[in-house]
């Protein structure tokens, strides 16, 4: 590893406050900073996670190698039991760079989690937990972002055949960068204005599978 310049090295021994006390206050107590060190330590030892060459790789190559980070990553997480969404990003911090289970674990899960029944929990969550599918979260159309109100993906139900179709009836209704998505993702949580009956019920999330799992 590099020495600092010596200029940099002056500037330090010239601190008027202990660097420790400060750390500890960014970081909301001394345990914290251990906790945060502790997740840090785990990434910078894995050799699996060092990006030395990165810049050189092709878009391929470094997809690969995205793949293997994501895979090592998620057998990291269930090794050391974390859980915590903090945690998590603590360690992508350290990563450096997105994953392609990014979206998977900051959305795709968690929205199962939060706003799903008790059955759909049960049937979906062991699922992706075990990274058995992967998935992303598709709300973004080309014409709307954070206008949740004006999304137009549709998906009304079908009473004869007791499923919901979903639709995009324009082209702004077109889904539109949801990260992911492109040669990962097998499922994706979908927002989209259900129908019933020729009647709006506003937005809500459902569950699509993109790709087959073979």
């Amino acid at each position: 590893m590099a020495s600092p310049s010596s200029d940099l090295d002056r500037e330090r021994r010239k601190c008027t406050f202990i660097v420790a006390e400060l750390t500890d206050i960014i970081n909301g107590g001394r345990e914290k900073t251990e906790r945060r060190r502790y997740l840090e330590s785990i990434i910078l030892n894995d050799p699996i996670f060092g990006n030395k060459d990165s810049h050189f790789l092709s878009r391929e190559e470094k997809y690969s190698k995205g793949v293997m980070k994501s895979k090592r990553l998620s057998e990291v997480l269930k090794e050391h039991n974390i859980e915590n969404p903090q945690d998590y990003k603590i360690m992508l911090n350290v990563i450096g760079e997105s994953l392609p289970i990014g979206l998977h674990n900051s959305m795709f899960r968690p929205t199962i989690r939060d706003q799903g029944t008790d059955e759909q929990r049960k049937k979906w969550l062991p699922l992706a937990n075990d990274y058995k599918i992967i998935g992303t979260y598709a709300q973004t159309e080309l014409g709307h972002g954070t206008f949740i109100r004006g999304l137009e993906t549709t998906s009304t139900y079908d009473p004869k055949r007791e499923e919901f179709v979903l639709n995009t009836p324009t082209l702004t209704a077109t889904k539109w960068w949801p990260g992911c998505l492109g040669k990962t993702s097998t499922h994706a949580v979908v927002m989209a204005q259900l129908y019933i009956k020729n009647q709006c019920y506003g937005l809500h999330s459902f569950i699509v599978q993109l790709r087959s799992l073979k």
